[in-house]
Parts: C-alpha cells; sequence; structure tokens
C-alpha cells in the first residue's frame, strides 16, 4: 500500500500547512473542524432525510409490546445520521491528518462496515420493517472485510507486522506459522464482527451508542498519541508504533464528529445515526485498536458495548435453556426503560461507568511511566 499524502493537493490545506503545527495543535484542531462542520451540515443534512422519508423504522407493538409505546414519539424521526460523522469527521482528516498506511487501512474498514450498515439501513426502510441483513448476512460480510484487510496487509510488511505480529512465546512454540497465522486473522474477525456489532446493539436509545463511542475514540486517541514515542511507549504497556500520530489525529477528528452529531441526538433526537453509523464506527474503533496492537482494551474502556452484548446472550441463552427471561427486554437498556427509568438518566450512568474504567485502564497502562516521573 503506498503512502498518500492529500495536503499538498489542495492549495487552500497546503497554506495552512506552510506553518508546523505540533501533534497536539493538529489533534485539537482536528476535533474543532469536524465538530464544527457536524454543525453546519446537520440541520441541512436532517431536513434533506426527512423529506426523502428516510425515517427510522420501529419494531411493533406485537413484537416489543410496552417498549412500542414508550418509543412511539420517535416516529418520523430521521435515520442514517452517520452520514453527518463521515463528512464532518472526513474534511477534518483530509486537512489535519496525513494519510499513511494506518490511516488508510483504518478508513477502508471503516468505509465497508459504513456501507454494510447503509445496506440494513435500506433494505429496512424500503421493507417498511425492521428487518433488514440477517445477522448471518453481516457475519459474511465481515468475514470478507477482515479476509480482504489481511490480502492488503500482505502486501504491506509494517501493516502485516502490526496485525500478525505476536509477542507471546508460547503461541509460536505450540502452533506452527500456517495454523497460527489462521487463528489470528479469526480472533482479528472476532473483534472487527463483535465490536461493530456491539456498538450497533447499542444504539437503541437517545445518545447512548454516540457518547460511548466518542469516549472510545478519546482512549485511543491519547494510547495513539503517546504510541509514538519510543520512551514513553517503552516505560508503558503501550507497544512503540511509527506513524501512530495520524491515529491520534483521525481518532481526534471523529471525537470531534461524534460530539458534533451528538447536537442533534440527545434526548430528544432529531436525527438517529442508523446501522451506517453504528456498524462503520464499530468496526473502525476495533481496527484502530488493532492497529494500535491494543485489542483487549476495547473490552475495558468500551465496557457498555461489552455488558449490552453479554446482556443479549444471557437473555437468548436462558431463553433457549431454561425458558424463561434474564431481563425484561434486550439489551440491557430496553431493560431499564421498561423499569421506568428515563433515557437522559441511562446515558448518564452509562457515561459514568465508562468514564470510570477508561480512568482506570489508562492508569494501568501509564502506570510504569507515572511512577518514574
Amino acid at each position: 500500500m503506498l503512502e498518500l499524502d492529500i495536503r499538498p493537493f489542495n492549495p487552500f490545506v497546503s497554506l495552512l500547512f506552510e506553518k508546523q503545527y505540533s501533534l497536539y495543535e493538529r489533534c485539537m484542531w482536528g476535533f474543532t473542524t469536524a465538530f464544527v462542520v457536524a454543525l453546519i451540515i446537520g440541520k441541512p443534512i436532517i431536513r434533506t432525510l426527512s423529506r426523502h422519508q428516510v425515517r427510522q423504522v420501529f419494531r411493533t407493538k406485537q413484537q416489543v409490546k410496552n417498549l412500542a409505546i414508550l418509543h412511539d414519539h420517535k416516529r418520523g424521526v430521521p435515520t442514517m445520521g452517520g452520514i453527518i460523522i463521515a463528512l464532518a469527521s472526513f474534511v477534518a482528516i483530509a486537512i489535519w491528518a496525513s494519510f499513511n498506511d494506518l490511516v488508510i487501512t483504518s478508513l477502508l474498514v471503516y468505509l465497508f462496515c459504513s456501507l454494510l450498515g447503509a445496506a440494513d439501513d435500506i433494505l429496512k426502510i424500503v421493507k417498511g420493517n425492521s428487518k433488514g441483513v440477517t445477522s448471518g448476512q453481516k457475519l459474511c460480510v465481515q468475514a470478507l472485510i477482515t479476509g480482504f484487510i489481511f490480502h492488503v496487509a500482505s502486501q504491506n510488511p509494517p501493516i502485516n507486522n502490526l496485525l500478525t505480529h505476536v509477542h507471546w512465546k508460547w503461541f509460536h512454540n505450540y502452533f506452527d506459522p500456517q495454523i497460527a497465522t489462521v487463528i489470528i486473522v479469526v480472533f482479528y474477525f472476532c473483534v472487527i464482527a463483535g465490536t461493530s456489532n456491539a456498538v450497533n446493539l447499542t444504539d437503541g436509545i437517545d445518545g447512548l451508542a454516540i457518547v460511548n463511542i466518542a469516549l472510545c475514540f478519546v482512549s485511543l486517541a491519547v494510547c495513539a498519541f503517546y504510541s509514538s514515542n519510543v520512551n514513553i511507549a517503552g516505560e508503558t504497556m503501550l507497544s512503540y508504533i511509527a506513524g501512530s500520530t495520524e491515529l491520534a489525529v483521525l481518532c481526534a477528528c471523529f471525537v470531534g464528529g461524534c460530539f458534533g452529531f451528538g447536537i442533534f441526538n440527545i434526548h430528544p433526537a432529531s436525527i438517529f445515526m442508523g446501522d451506517i453509523g453504528s456498524i462503520g464506527l464499530g468496526g473502525l474503533l476495533a481496527i484502530v485498536a488493532c492497529l494500535l496492537r491494543l485489542p483487549f482494551i476495547l473490552l475495558a474502556v468500551g465496557v457498555i458495548f461489552v455488558i449490552e452484548t453479554l446482556s443479549v446472550i444471557l437473555q437468548l441463552t436462558s431463553k433457549k435453556i431454561f425458558k424463561r427471561k434474564v431481563f425484561l427486554m434486550a439489551p440491557l437498556h430496553h431493560h431499564f426503560e421498561l423499569k421506568g427509568f428515563l433515557e437522559s438518566e441511562i446515558v448518564k450512568a452509562a457515561f459514568c461507568l465508562q468514564v470510570i474504567c477508561i480512568l482506570i485502564t489508562l492508569f494501568v497502562i501509564f502506570y510504569g511511566y507515572a511512577g518514574r516521573h
């Protein structure tokens, strides 16, 4: 994969970069640019989607009973708002980031996952019900995305090394190279599919998914920021990754895009992100964490996504084996809704829990460096 920097081809942007900006400045300006662009384009996109009847399709009262009554006021709200995040973030990335291999790989995964989500949204709207792309079809497409990324990585030694090199000696001693490669590919498929689907499950009430997605991007931006410093990385649980500065800028831009979209998505929402947003952003979180060699960090900084997914698994398992429900409804946020909690209360509780988990995670990662300084 060839490195690409589009900035020299844009005269206006070239003027901006006659002055050298620090990484911190680029992250802050990237965040600000994406946030402002999202605010500017948000209203026109909402009006356009509403005019073309691109509206959220809800399950019927026969399917979800009391939840349909609670969500009745949401009918008519447009969906596919992930377009706002994508456009705002890409504008900021095009201005403030260099399109190196890490950024291109991340954006490819984001693009393909977003297209999968868009197909799901469009099918639901056309059919007029909540049945879009089936779970099996989603997993197949996500497997193809994973396979494509590894095919591209095989042509690029640095990316291939980031994705396939395992530090555990026992792993290489126990498995021959071919089997080890298959295990690694399957593992990353689980990370990409698991994260994108977990984010999709969480996107059920106003503001819940977007707030926690933004927090995850903040965490990854911090890790990417310091992974580019060989001295700091050597004293922490981070790996030194050349070029990860651009992933920090990318994450900062998506934080800005998410915050800008969040203005329109907080309760009562003017627009929903749709599967184009949740599946796309989930895939992006996964690939960035993988490229930073921190896939397991998503279990901590994305604790809300983990809890929501486990609630669905537990509910389905209990119904199948014991013929009874554990929750009034899964994912878990619907259980709390049916218990009488307001959407804003659920979002605030989730926000607090995720912030605590993120702070603990970052403390653990940087403890060695902080202790020496």
